[in-house]
């Protein structure tokens, strides 16, 4: 029995042969892309699928005697008989006008399939029952089953086949679950992170060449950034991925990206617009090797199923400005300051007259946030739910660091720092030291409207024995 030939290697097989007619196999269909011999100018090419090759064989099969009485080409004749016998519309159109490259691949694919040792002759149809059947068996064996491919197609788990590739900064005030609003975005684990800073640069985020021991030499060999990695994931399935990027204005964006930001602009498949020409070799290398069909060329695309988001907190005074460009390439949406959800704590609060309150952290942030909005302060500066996390919440002793090392400092330097302090804070505090001072030493912290809603929402009611007498100007 003779042991058939894969499909790529038969194509070869029947291209090498004695003759002036193109032969290839088309592995994206299954189909094979043949062509005329060019003699009357440039070469002209067709395609026949696998299927419509074995009908077309079958068809032979079942005129076999009148073939084999004309297996020596003439035009006339096997145009005639090629438009009386084959069934299928397109086989049967395509012989009418390429009479001759038609017989040409179907000798070929009989000679091929059955290995014959005899010198080919393009126009000498090698044909008998035995090795028609054998040319049928072979073809037909080379059809992929179309179940199972469409099976292959269907992922494990539920995918999204409608979700596309897209740009999205999520903005808001400090707090307010922007990191968390993109986790319940997620509709997949294909995540990759990263934390832009101030001395982020381009070839963190892409990659760059360095160095590594091997064997005890040092070699230099394409480390990827956080960009590659997505892009390489989601070159390798077929599942949607995520690159997501916190404290995206912390860093020059425009900078870090580079030419990338050109990728940005996204078409309705959610692939990118307009390609980039890649100029580092040694990223062209890694992609190929690791991204196969990735790159035309040189040239690069984000896929369709690769979307960026990333966080954005304006109000950071380390922020660096984006320009127009970059910024219409990204979706904006904002996540408001909605105390809906939140940690739980009580925050221990020193005032004037009720001696140590305890009031609960939403109660505490809306009564600072709504004194911060009656004096036009941006909201992208006010509290948000989660500024505080439930550790820090845990317990009292947990609940007063929280206010002293991180809320009042947040508030005097950084919300108020070139506004009146006196819109949250008492008038007889100057300095953030004083301020510091007065809250450990239980004396007063908050101006007189502030600590009056205060008192009015705590939760346990003033503890008048941890009372400590107002003065004036207390010592530091």
């Amino acid at each position: 029995m003779i042991e058939p030939l894969r499909i790529d290697a038969f194509t070869r097989a029947c291209q090498d042969l004695n003759s002036d007619m193109q032969f290839e196999y088309n592995d994206v269909a299954p189909n094979i892309v043949f062509s005329n011999t060019g003699r009357r100018g440039d070469p002209k090419y067709f395609s026949i699928s696998l299927i419509e090759l074995t009908d077309t064989l079958i068809n032979i099969k079942d005129h076999l005697a009148e073939y084999q009485a004309a297996t020596t080409y003439d035009e006339s004749t096997m145009r005639e008989l090629f438009s009386r016998t084959i069934s299928t519309n397109t086989i049967n159109a395509l012989s009418t006008v390429q009479t001759l490259p038609l017989f040409s691949l179907i000798n070929k694919v009989i000679f091929v399939a059955n290995q014959l040792d005899d010198e080919f002759n393009d126009k000498e149809m090698y044909l008998n029952e035995k090795y028609i059947d054998s040319a049928i068996q072979y073809i037909s064996s080379q059809i992929p089953d179309n179940n199972e491919y469409l099976d292959s197609l269907t992922p494990s788990s539920p995918v999204d086949l409608t979700s596309k590739g897209e740009n999205i900064i999520f903005y808001g005030a400090p707090g307010v679950g922007k990191s968390h609003k993109i986790e319940e975005q997620l509709s997949t684990q294909h995540v990759i992170r990263t934390v832009f800073h101030p001395d982020s640069q381009y070839s963190d985020f892409v990659g760059c060449l360095k160095p590594k021991m091997s064997e005890g030499n040092i070699v230099y060999e394409f480390r990827s950034g956080p960009f590659t990695l997505a892009l390489v994931s989601a070159t390798q399935i077929t599942e949607h991925v995520f690159l997501v990027v916190e404290e995206i204005n912390r860093a020059s964006a425009a900078a870090v990206f580079g030419e990338l930001f050109q990728l940005l602009d996204r078409d309705n498949s959610g692939t990118s617009r307009y390609a980039i020409t890649l100029s580092d070799p040694d990223m062209i290398e890694y992609l190929n090797t690791h991204a196969a069909g990735l790159l035309n060329g040189n040239e690069l695309r984000i896929p369709g199923n690769l979307s960026l988001y990333a966080t954005m907190n304006s109000s950071d005074q380390a922020v660096m400005p984006m320009d127009t460009a970059f910024k219409r390439r990204w979706k904006f949406e904002y996540v408001p300051v909605d105390f809906s959800s939140c940690p739980t704590g009580l925050i221990p609060i020193p005032t004037e007259k009720n001696g140590v309150i305890k009031v609960e952290w939403s109660d505490f942030a809306l009564i600072i946030n709504q004194a911060l909005e009656a004096e036009s302060i941006p909201e992208d500066r006010l509290l948000g739910p989660w500024f505080l996390s439930p550790a820090e919440l845990l317990d009292e002793d947990s609940s007063f660091n929280s206010l002293k090392g991180k809320l009042l400092l947040y508030l005097w330097d950084d919300v108020l720092r070139h506004g009146e302090k006196n819109i949250i804070f008492s008038d007889s505090i100057l300095t953030f030291g004083r301020l510091i001072t007065n809250l450990t030493k239980n004396r007063l912290v908050f101006n007189e409207a502030i600590e009056l809603k205060l008192v009015t929402v705590s939760a346990a009611g003033p503890e008048i024995s941890d009372a400590v007498p107002v003065i004036d100007n207390p010592p530091e």
